[in-house]
């Protein structure tokens, strides 16, 4: 109960500080719909020429697909791993060490609601401009979909955090991790779907994304799938399974790097 009330004001603090510098916001928000506009326009040109099918793929279900993805991304969880490091780099670690909340949860809820209020606002608006220039797919209107992009907003969250997190650890042990950062994050972004949707993947692309933890990380990008409805569960099954897998190894990461700083002094 305590962790969840320090999560709570930790998040509506920064959810205040958010809201008393619109300016962020909108340069965020501009920038987001531009990137995404650019992409689905091209799209829009792409499908034009193949018939309005690609693949078995139709225009509006990549729209939304590259929807989900950007807006998803849009939180940010993956600037923990820069956040960690700078704590590392600065010697800052030490004094939340000796703290009684837990490092971890409080850097992953700080880092949480840090773009919590940019994601909504962000979210809100692109949804309803989305909506109301190609309208919505057939799979947004089943009973299936809210439940479980909802159930996808949690498991997504917390394997990106994990993913990412085991990376700003490793500043514990390696004094630049950006090589190691960049690695992951392309991996995440090109498995993830952020500029093709993995169903236009070829299939031995296709098996890595939805098998990797850097592809499982973006399924919420899936969720508009027709198929999503028949493969929810078992992508549902390997999200849960890379999370128990790379949460285990974070954890253990983090006590080694705990007992580094008791042994070093930082």
């Amino acid at each position: 109960m305590k962790e969840i009330r320090i999560a709570i004001k930790i998040i509506k603090t920064l959810v205040k500080d958010s809201i008393h510098y619109p300016s962020r916001l909108y340069a965020n928000m501009f920038i987001v719909i531009s990137r995404l506009g650019v992409i689905l326009l091209l799209y829009s040109y792409v499908f034009k020429l193949n018939g309005g099918v690609v693949n078995g793929m139709t225009y509006i279900v990549v729209a939304w697909s590259m929807f989900f993805y950007f807006i998803f991304s849009n939180l940010n969880l993956r600037h923990i791993a820069r956040f960690m490091t700078e704590d590392i780099k600065s010697g800052n670690i030490e004094v939340f060490l000796s703290k009684p909340i837990s490092y971890l949860s409080y850097k992953i809820w700080w880092t949480f609601g840090k773009n919590f209020y940019n994601f909504i606002f962000v979210g809100f608006i692109g949804f309803i401009i989305l909506f109301l220039i190609i309208g919505i797919p057939k799979s947004m209107t089943i009973g299936l979909f809210i439940p479980t992009l909802l159930l996808q907003f949690i498991l997504a969250s917390t394997l990106i955090i994990i993913i990412y997190g085991i990376v700003g650890l490793f500043a514990f042990w390696i004094e630049e991790v950006a090589p190691i950062f960049w690695i992951v994050d392309k991996s995440v972004m090109v498995l993830g779907g952020s500029y093709l949707p993995v169903a236009l993947f070829p299939n031995f692309l296709y098996k890595i994304a939805i098998y990797s933890p850097f592809g499982a990380s973006m399924f919420v990008s899936q969720i508009v799938y027709d198929t999503w409805k028949v493969n929810w569960m078992g992508l549902v099954l390997i999200q849960i399974f890379w999370i128990i897998i790379l949460g285990i190894f974070m954890i253990w990461l983090f006590k080694r790097a705990k007992d580094k700083v008791s042994v070093n002094g930082g």
